[in-house]
C-alpha cells in the first residue's frame, strides 16, 4: 500500500506473521501457515493480543488483518484469533480486530 511501511514480526517454524502500518492503520498480514494445531492457536492468540495492545494503545482506532482469500488455514486462523471478515481486497480477506477467546486487548471501535 502507498505511504505504509512493512515488517516481519515474527517468523516461526509454523507461521509467520507481517505488520504494515502507516498513520491511518495497522495491518496483520498471515502470509503462511504450514501447519494449524493447538499450539500454533495459542501462540498467535497471545502475539495478535500483544500487537493489538500496541496498536490500541498508540491510538489506531482498530487492527486489520489480511489474508490470502483461498488459504482456509490462514482464514481460519484469522477467525479464531479474534478477526471478523469485513470485505475482500484483490485477492486478500480483510479482517477487522474484534477480540479473541484470551485476547485482553479491547478496541475502541
Amino acid at each position: 500500500m502507498l505511504g505504509s511501511k512493512n515488517f516481519t514480526i515474527y517468523e516461526g517454524q509454523d507461521y509467520k506473521v507481517r505488520l504494515e502500518y502507516s498513520r491511518e492503520y495497522v495491518i496483520v498480514h498471515l502470509p503462511q501457515v504450514s501447519k494449524f494445531n493447538k499450539t500454533v492457536l495459542v501462540s498467535m492468540l497471545i502475539k495478535i493480543s500483544e500487537i493489538a495492545d500496541f496498536a490500541f494503545g498508540l491510538g489506531y482506532p482498530a487492527l486489520h488483518c489480511a489474508a490470502p482469500m483461498h488459504d482456509k488455514k490462514i482464514n481460519k486462523l484469522a477467525k479464531r484469533v479474534g478477526f471478523v471478515l469485513l470485505d475482500y481486497h484483490g485477492d486478500l480477506a480483510v479482517y477487522k480486530f474484534n477480540g479473541g477467546q484470551y485476547a485482553t486487548a479491547t478496541p475502541s471501535n
